[in-house]
Parts: C-alpha cells; structure tokens; sequence
C-alpha cells in the first residue's frame, strides 16, 4: 500500500500546522475589511485570473457555514486543510447572513459581515479561495420548514397556496418569472460577496422539482427547460456579466436521467435538461454523483459541450474514489479538479482529517 505524508496522523505535521495557522493569522492582517470591501469588480476579476494560474488543479471542500461559531472554526480550520491540499473552499450560506437589505430574511442564527471578512482575510492568506454559496430556484424549504425568502414572500413561490406544511413536496422553488424576485435575490448575493470578499459565487440549483407547475399563474404550462435556463441567465447576466465574477452550480438539472442513466435525483426527469444548450458556456458546471459506478459518463458529456466541470463526490469512500479516478482519465483542461462535499456528515474541525478529503484529494495533487 502506498503511504503518503498527506495521509500521515496529524501529530506527525504539527510543525507545519502551527507554522500555517501563525502565518494566516499573520497575514490575515494585511488583507483588512476596508481593503475587501474598496476592491473593483475588475481588481476581483484580475485576482481570480492570478489565482487560476497559480492553481491549475481545484482541491474543493463544500461544508456549510450558519453562524459566527461555524465560520470562526472554519478560519482555524483553514491551515489544515491548506496542509492537506484543499485549495477552494465552497461555503453554503443561503439566509444565514447579517443581510442589511432586507435583514428580515436573516436566518435565526447568522455569519456577521465582520466574521466573514475576517475568514476571507485567512483565506487569501493561505491562497485558498473562498467561494459563498445562496440556494436559489429550488431547496426554498427543508421538510417541514420553508426558508426565509418564500416565508416573507409567500408570492414568490412557485406553488403559490398549495401544499401546507410542505406535505408531499420534497422542496419548495421560487417562480423565476415573479418580477420581485431577481432584485431581492440579487441584493442578498450582493451582501455575500461584499462580506466574503468573493471573486466567485455558487447558486446552487440543484434538486428542483417545482418548476413550470400548473398552480403557477405565470409558469404553468411553460417549457420547463426554457424556465429553467432563465433563471440560469439572469443570475449569469448578474454575477458574470455585471459584477465580473465566476458563476457555479450543481449540473444536476441539466443532465438528462434517461439518455446517461442516472437516477431522477443525480439528473432530470422533469424537461429542465434541455436548459445546456441555453445557457453561457463560461458557467462551471458541479456535476455531482455519490454512488459507485464503473462509469459516470456525464463528465465528459459535459466538458464535450464545452463547460468547465468540476466533479463533486461525497461519500462512503469506495464512491469518492470510484468517481475521483474516472474523472482523473480525462485530459480535458476544462476538468477542474475534484469537490468534497461534507453534507454535515463531519464537523468543520474535522474535515482535514476525513478520508474522502485527505485521500481522493491527495490524487489530485500531481495533476
């Protein structure tokens, strides 16, 4: 069996941890609130093409991030998973954020604007980008809890007066023609990415099953293929094309089940998938798959259509693996790197030392 320094017990590379987390909290400093907040939409733009080029290969960890406890054992965090190769962190938000805009649609428990600029600062230190995540379209509710934005603005839903209690939907989504929603929506991304100090934005995207319903008044009956790629343009046309930033989603949406032989939640079976041949090629597609397959045939479906890819595995590790060394035999320099996400499954503390981050990811490192 193969042995690597990566894989070693953290004991073993205290030396450099304590040198990583003195030199973060060090340089932390130099990259202050008032620097984050006075840097251009170009400046932003520029700093993310010089990271691209130091960072060929995308080492990704995808956690959540719901208060200032959470995103202060992210910042300690931050060394470690320096020290195992983790070179992006995605951080899932959504309405857990001191949104000033609209602070009634702040979650019970929240990241202040000040934490947040202070884990960016760590972040940047390391060279370790940190990319903020706000759910959008779809996952509006979890089981029997409906998110901020549909609670306060229940005429935003997609399935206006129906289903109470979220009884036998899986999650409730936005109407992406609701004239009131993109300007909301787009106030909230906004806060984000001044308090993360972001050059890059997740929406997410994934799992929605609500779209083009018949008790929409202004959807129903539309393609929901059609639908579903607005959504995707406005936000592009928003963060892309007016704030100069990098756009990620999940590709769930967009892959068809039937012709690539996934499951209705890995890809579509609701019409959204017709969406890829409507949308900007410069969006970086998260093509996320968690069981063990001999072969995930959407990657290079994807990257054929032109997209940036950047596979997104989870667990158990036998999946993570399976998935990391197929996606590893393409030669595509559109093929990012690899994602790990956590989906609460570790704590933040312990991410540097979950196998699927200090195994698969370690693959990635000689690229």
């Amino acid at each position: 069996m193969r042995h690597s320094v990566l894989a070693r017990p953290v004991f073993r590379r205290w030396p450099r941890l304590v040198c990583l987390t003195l030199l973060a909290a060090v340089l932390a400093l130099v990259f202050s609130p008032q620097q984050a907040n006075a840097e251009t939409a170009g400046a932003r733009a520029q700093r993310a093409k010089a990271w691209r080029a130091e960072n060929p290969v995308w080492r990704g960890v995808h956690l959540a991030v719901n208060s200032d406890a959470e995103a202060d054992a992210l910042g300690e965090a931050l060394p470690h998973l320096r020290s195992v190769g983790v070179n992006v962190v995605v951080a899932e938000v959504n309405y857990q954020f001191e949104f000033k805009s609209h602070p009634e649609l702040r979650g019970l428990s929240f990241v202040s604007k000040a934490r947040a600029q202070a884990l960016a600062g760590v972040g940047r230190s390391l060279d370790i980008r940190l990319i903020p995540e706000l759910n959008c379209l779809g996952h509006q509710s979890w089981k029997q809890s409906t998110a901020p934005l549909l609670t306060r603005h229940p005429e935003f839903d997609e399935t206006p007066g129906q289903f109470p209690g979220n009884k036998d939907i899986y999650c409730r989504s936005w109407c992406p023609q609701h004239p009131g929603v993109n300007p909301v929506v787009f106030a909230l991304i906004d806060e984000l990415v001044e308090g993360f100090g972001a050059n890059a934005f997740h929406v997410g995207m994934d799992e929605v099953f609500l779209i083009a319903s018949e008790h929409c008044p202004r959807c129903k009956g539309g393609d929901p293929a059609k639908l579903f790629a607005k959504a995707i343009t406005d936000l592009h046309g928003h963060l892309v094309g007016k704030r100069k930033l990098e756009m990620l989603m999940w590709g769930d949406r967009l892959l068809d089940a039937k012709a690539l032989g996934y499951s209705e939640w890995e890809a579509a079976k609701n019409g959204t998938a017709g969406a890829l041949a409507l949308i900007p090629k410069d969006i970086v597609i998260c093509d996320w798959h968690y069981g063990k397959q001999e072969k995930y045939p959407s990657v290079p479906w994807l990257l054929g259509q032109g997209f940036q890819v950047w596979p997104s595995g989870w667990q158990p590790l036998e999946a993570t693996k399976a998935f990391s060394d197929f996606a590893l035999q393409e030669k595509n320099p559109r093929l990012l790197g690899y994602l790990c996400t956590t989906w609460g499954k570790v704590p933040i503390t312990g991410v540097a030392e979950w196998p699927p981050v200090m195994q698969v990811l370690h693959d990635w490192e000689s690229r």
